[in-house]
Parts: C-alpha cells; sequence; structure tokens
C-alpha cells in the first residue's frame, strides 16, 4: 500500500516551505527588525514573537493575528489593521489607567464608559504631558469609531476551525484620530478587567526585515 500510494503522489507530504510576508504569517520564535521611526520604544529594535492572540471583531476584522513581541523594556504588540488602508501595520502597547488619565484626563475618558449610548466620544491628548518611552503612539485628538462586542482567543484560528467555548467575548471600543494614524483600542471583559492600548498606524515597509523562527 504504501508503494501504491507513493507512485499515486499520496502519503505524507512535508509542509510548504513558509516565508513572512506579513505579520499574518508571523508565528511564535519569529523576528523582526523595526526600521527608524518615531516610536521610541521600537525604533531600530530587533524584537522576537513571545506568543500570539487571535481576535474576533464583528465583520470587520476575522481572524486578526496579534503577536506579542518582547525585546523592549515594555510590551508590544504588532498586527495588521483595516483602519489605514495606507498604514496597516498596527503597533500598540498597553497602559495603565493612571497614564490613561494623564494622557486624556480622568473625565472624558470614564465618560466613554458611564454613557455606552452615546457613540459620539471625543478624547484629546493633554497639553504639556511627557510621553516618554510612548512618544509616536499618542496623537492629539481622537473620536469614537467602533463599540462592538468582540471576542479573542489564545487558539490559532488561521488553519483551524475554533468552537464558540474557545472565544472569549469581551466588549470593544476603538477610538481614531483624525488622521487615523494612531488609535485607542478599549476592551472590557467580564467582572470589570479593562484593557487599554496606545495604537499607532504604521507602513508594511517600517519592518525592516523578518526572521524564520
Amino acid at each position: 500500500m504504501g508503494l501504491f500510494r507513493s507512485i499515486l503522489g499520496g502519503g505524507d507530504q512535508p509542509p510548504p516551505p513558509r516565508a513572512i510576508e506579513s505579520p499574518k504569517d508571523l508565528q511564535p520564535g519569529d523576528m523582526l527588525k523595526m526600521e527608524f521611526s518615531e516610536q521610541t520604544l521600537i525604533s531600530g529594535q530587533t524584537l522576537k514573537v513571545s506568543e500570539q492572540v487571535f481576535y474576533d471583531i464583528s465583520a470587520v476584522e476575522n481572524c486578526k493575528v496579534v503577536s506579542i513581541l518582547e525585546g523592549v523594556d515594555q510590551r508590544v504588540l504588532l498586527s495588521a489593521s483595516t483602519v489605514n488602508p495606507d498604514r496597516p501595520l498596527e503597533i500598540a502597547t498597553a497602559v495603565l489607567p493612571e497614564k490613561v488619565f494623564e494622557i486624556f484626563g480622568r473625565d472624558p475618558f470614564v465618560a466613554i464608559f458611564e454613557e455606552p449610548d452615546n457613540t459620539d466620544h471625543r478624547i484629546q491628548r493633554q497639553t504639556n504631558v511627557a510621553l516618554n518611552e510612548l512618544q509616536g503612539f499618542v496623537g492629539d485628538c481622537y473620536f469614537q469609531e467602533r463599540t462592538n462586542e468582540a471576542y479573542r482567543s489564545k487558539k490559532d484560528c488561521r488553519n483551524n476551525t475554533l468552537t464558540d467555548t474557545d472565544w472569549e467575548g469581551f466588549d470593544y471600543k476603538l477610538m481614531v484620530t483624525d488622521d487615523r494614524c494612531h488609535a485607542v483600542r478599549i476592551e472590557v471583559f467580564d467582572g470589570g478587567r479593562t484593557d487599554v492600548y496606545l495604537i499607532a498606524y504604521l507602513a508594511l515597509n517600517k519592518v525592516e526585515e523578518y526572521w524564520l523562527a
């Protein structure tokens, strides 16, 4: 039977060689080199994919691959985005509530949660805020572009069909600058845990080089 299958080209076939052409192709262990940019935290840095999470954001972004990178002092997340077609490289970093309030002011930010029926919230960067390592991740004025239920999973959805139990639901809000070069992503989970990310959108060529694991 083994000879018969080999003659017909059956049997186990080696997987095709893997290549990285975009952030969607990354896997844990892969590495990348960033070009110099205004984002101080990642400018010129070599980063390694330590783990990945996957998002289903309504009909906007299905099986969104988010790579968590190590190699700098603060956790960085990299993915591809549809928010800005000219800048589809999404670089994000998590921030604590105290820093969010310092950057945008407490009352305007808290209003996003206290007035859920209002989908026209705006937040604005406060003057004289020291951004330090967050330089390049903050724009001037943001409007609320999306608010909906979304889902997150640690299981890879690229080549597998996940079941409902594989996904964790959360409330998703996205604030975007008028020039669509920056965003704030808010994720609110059951129990009240809230994750906030500052996002910069860059051109794909800001990744100078990829290396396979």
